[in-house]
């Protein structure tokens, strides 16, 4: 299994760092956007495996983990800019995408504007932006008022995992406590995180890529109704759902995710099969 290594590149006005492993047809992994995320940490799980088959690039995203901070407030058209800017700067278009929650949106907009750069797409947590104010409230309202203590990233853990404790050991959650610090230290200057929530659902519904949506029955930021709901106007897509797991399915059951990733990614994967394991549930028909 190839070890990741770490690279940058300059994208428009920000370095970018990224780390990269194996050959082949480029997958991209994007972020989620909570306190400490970045790359190497949200799919620790997730790169070695995929890339056994696949060159696999995991992008920090603007003012997360290494890549540079923004000197300014900036709203989602600029970070979908970035990666389609990073994309075509390392030579991988076009590519496979992977987006968790914030990483997600901006997965859906590259795809969804610029086709001809997307294969197939892999949406985790996600229900392409345009959640209920009430929802948006509770799950982005902590976050932009996070205040960089362990006792305050444990309790942002919480909401986002099934069972934090098991599922984020204490390398990773130095590692995301860490990042988080020199993220306030960043956007506080900014007068805090950037969390607009794009409404994407006109981009779901004229998709024209492949995609899959992968989900935590129990997750509690974006719920599993909200995932239903943007599988169900999208053409031809696919919804697989994990029990007893919450926003980060690639964290709390690897195994699982990168065995039904792969399969969607080398097109073996099909409304009409359960090919993943049983324990899991691929959900075929339109909800109701």
């Amino acid at each position: 299994m190839a070890q990741p290594v770490e690279k940058f590149v300059q994208v428009g006005d920000y370095n970018t760092r990224y780390l990269e492993a194996g050959e082949g047809e480029p997958v991209l992994l994007l972020h989620p956007a909570c306190p400490g995320a970045h790359g190497a940490v949200e799919y620790r799980s997730t790169i070695g495996p995929l890339s056994e088959h696949f060159r696999v690039l995991a992008p920090d995203l603007i003012g997360f983990g290494g890549t540079d901070s923004p000197t300014q407030m900036l709203k989602h058209p600029t970070y979908v800019e970035h990666i389609v800017g990073f994309m075509k700067a390392v030579g991988a278009t076009p590519a496979h995408l992977i987006g968790n929650c914030r990483g997600g949106l901006v997965a859906i907009s590259v795809a969804g504007e610029y086709p001809e750069l997307v294969r197939r797409l892999i949406l985790i947590g996600n229900a392409g932006g345009g959640v209920p104010p009430e929802l948006e409230e509770r799950a982005l309202k902590p976050y932009s008022e996070f205040q960089p203590t362990r006792e305050n990233l444990q309790a942002s853990l919480s909401r986002c995992y099934f069972d934090a404790a098991t599922h984020v050991p204490g390398d990773a959650f130095d590692a995301l406590f860490d990042a988080s610090v020199r993220q306030y230290d960043a956007y506080a200057k900014l007068g805090g995180y950037p969390m607009d929530v794009p409404n994407l659902k006109p981009l779901l519904a004229q998709m024209t890529v492949p995609t899959l949506f992968i989900c935590g029955r129990d997750d509690k930021v974006l719920t599993l109704e909200q995932a239903v709901r943007g599988y169900a106007m999208t053409p031809g897509a696919r919804l697989y759902v994990m029990p007893n797991c919450g926003l980060h399915p690639q964290i709390e059951h690897p195994e699982e995710f990168n065995h039904v990733a792969l399969e969607f990614l080398q097109g073996e994967l099909t409304p009409a099969e359960a090919t993943a394991p049983a324990r899991a549930r691929e959900l075929v028909a339109q909800p109701a």
